[in-house]
This record gives structure tokens, C-alpha cells and sequence, in this order.
């Protein structure tokens, strides 16, 4: 990107001064379901965690146990047989990611618009979205998947319902997940209603007419406590909380053929897909260094001169943060892709 200059962006000197307009700004969702693991400096840029497989389940499939209590008996006189424990180690490796804003000394003392000041402000917007979007990567490769009214997203041609959201938990609980939030008691205000505990659903806006026209879906407003576990959070069904973001992926025309489905097409041919995440506790979390978790912002001013500045031509505005997602238990979340209505 080029450095702001005094011609770019324009000058409104002359013409009558109209108030800055907001803007759009991204608000972190999937970050509040993951763990946070800090790890020490000086000891490389990979991490691996390691987990104990129960007895009775295999590295493959550390979810599923089974066992029985006579396999477990000790016949007088005998010592039982030794065995040892099996592990399962998870790698990630933490990466950085930054942005850089510039602009000129002429910008600085003769432009009518504070561009530092804006600069600084899109880096923390900017870089938030990077973080959320580094996150939404890790979830992605979730392994444990659902298709609405398909195998695959190729064959997907129908939106959330109440059997698909059934699958999900019977899915999740008889891979022993457990519920994010406890459960919530119902206030004595006219119309509030008990909320029993519940996974976390994190997907697109555009699904909230699908969600709210589910059997059984309780509205925010009707919680009696009020007691959100996000902003964005809209309501529940059974044992899922939805939170909807317009920064969760969708991915135009990919799904079955639109016609007679009525869901929607961006290109009137197939249908957009769309994807949700379904987290339980633990199943997942970002690692970062301790010191370089939060994001470093650096502000170098026009004035401060240099040897590859000696005039003071140009300033600099960064920002900069070490991070990585990873998904540590692929049966205590789920990735689910659907559409949704055309309205």
C-alpha cells in the first residue's frame, strides 16, 4: 500500500467540511470458545501437545472407550498383567502476522485529517479480523463433519434443521464433550424461559431466519436472566447457542444445484454454502508467547529522523502479533455446511 500523501487521500479545504462517517468493524466471536495457552520465549516456534488416550480407545479414535468391569478382575494369587499409557500428541507452529500503514511529512502538518490517528485505529480493527480469521482457519480443519441433505459440500440442498442439529450432539456427547455453559434458570419475568447447558454455534448472519423458524428456538430476549454469553449470541435450540458473525465463511455456487430447493444462489445456479461451528469444552484453543500474545502497535512519526530518513519525509504506523489456532479433540467439535433461504 502506498504511503498517505497530501493528494491521497484528497484534501476537502475549499468545500464545506462534512462529519467522518462510521465504518464497518469487526467484532471477535469464535475466539471466546477456545483455550489460551502461553508458551515460553526462546525455545523455538513449535509446540506440541500431548494428551493421555483412556484405556479402551486407540491414538485413532481417543474418543470412543469401551471396557469392562470383568476384564478388570484379579484372580486370587496373580498379579495383573503391567501395560503403559498411550499418548497422542497435537503440533502447531506459531506464526506472525502484521500490517504496515505509512504516510508523509506533508500529510502530517499541512492535510486537514488526523491519517496517524485513523491508521492506528484500522490496525487494531484490521488486525482483530486477522486474528478471528486465523482462528476460523483452525476450526476449519475440524475432522468430525455434517452436510445438510448431503455427503459432501458439492451435495448440500437444505438449511439447519431440528434432526441435523440432533446429529451434532448426539455426535459431540457420545464423544464424552461437555457443555461450554451451565444452565440458566428461568427468571420470574412474564415469558422467560430455562436454558438447559449447551454447545456454542458459531456461523453466518445470513442463517438467522433459519434459526429463529426452528422448532423450539428461544430468543435472547427471553432468557430471564439476560446472562449472553456474546453480543452477537441470538437465541437457542436444545443444547446449541447460536452466534452469528458476517465474518464466518460461506463459499458462493458451491453446494447442489438451487433449483427447487429455495435457498439461496448468489449465481442462480447452486447453492451458497454455508459453514457452522459447533464447540464443546476444550476443543480447541490458540498458543501464542508470553509477551508477544497481545498485539505490538508502533507508531514512528515524521519527526523522528534517521539515516534512511534524515529529513523526516515519511512516518509509519504497524502492527504486529505471534498466534496460532489448533483444534486438540476433533470429536468435541463439529463443522456443519448448509444453506440457507432465499428471501
Amino acid at each position: 500500500m502506498a504511503a498517505a500523501t497530501y493528494t491521497s487521500p484528497g484534501q476537502r479545504r475549499g468545500k464545506i467540511l462534512g462529519q467522518i462517517l462510521k465504518h464497518a468493524v469487526h467484532v471477535s466471536t469464535v475466539e471466546i470458545s477456545g483455550e489460551v495457552w502461553k508458551q515460553p520465549v526462546k525455545m523455538g516456534d513449535t509446540v506440541i501437545f500431548r494428551q493421555v488416550v483412556p484405556f479402551g480407545a486407540t491414538a485413532a479414535a481417543p474418543n470412543v472407550f469401551s471396557t469392562t468391569a470383568a476384564a478388570h478382575l484379579i484372580q486370587e494369587g496373580n498379579t495383573p498383567t503391567p501395560e503403559s499409557l498411550t499418548t497422542l500428541d497435537t503440533t502447531v507452529q506459531v506464526q506472525k502476522y502484521g500490517a504496515l500503514y505509512s504516510y508523509t511529512e506533508r500529510q502530517a502538518n499541512l492535510g486537514e485529517d488526523d491519517i496517524p490517528a485513523w491508521m492506528e485505529e484500522q490496525l487494531g480493527e484490521r488486525l482483530g479480523l486477522v486474528r478471528e480469521l486465523v482462528y476460523v482457519g483452525a476450526l476449519q480443519g475440524c475432522t468430525n463433519r455434517f452436510y445438510a441433505g448431503g455427503t459432501t459440500r458439492g451435495t448440500v440442498d437444505e438449511t439447519l434443521t431440528p434432526n441435523l442439529l440432533d446429529k451434532i450432539t448426539r455426535s459431540l456427547r457420545g464423544n464424552h464433550a461437555l457443555f461450554v455453559r451451565k444452565v440458566m434458570q428461568s427468571s420470574q419475568n412474564e415469558g422467560s424461559v430455562s436454558l438447559q447447558p449447551a454447545f456454542l454455534d458459531f456461523t453466518h448472519t445470513d442463517a438467522q431466519r433459519d434459526i429463529e423458524a426452528i422448532p423450539g428456538y428461544k430468543a435472547v430476549a427471553d432468557y430471564g436472566k439476560m446472562d449472553i454469553i456474546h453480543d452477537l449470541e441470538i437465541g437457542a435450540v436444545g443444547s446449541h447457542r447460536f452466534i452469528l458473525s458476517a465474518d464466518i465463511p460461506k463459499f458462493i455456487d458451491t453446494g447442489a444445484a438451487v433449483a427447487g430447493t429455495g435457498l439461496k444462489s448468489t449465481g442462480a445456479s447452486n447453492i451458497d454454502v454455508y459453514q457452522m461451528f459447533t464447540i464443546a469444552k476444550d476443543a480447541w484453543g490458540h498458543t501464542a508467547f508470553r509477551g508477544l500474545d497481545a498485539i505490538d502497535f508502533s507508531h514512528i512519526p515524521v519527526k523522528q529522523k534517521d539515516k534512511s530518513d534524515p529529513t523526516g519525509e515519511r512516518g509509519y504506523v504497524s502492527g504486529t502479533f505471534y498466534d496460532a489456532g489448533v483444534v486438540t479433540n476433533h470429536g468435541w467439535m463439529a463443522v456443519t455446511e448448509f444453506g440457507v433461504t432465499n428471501l
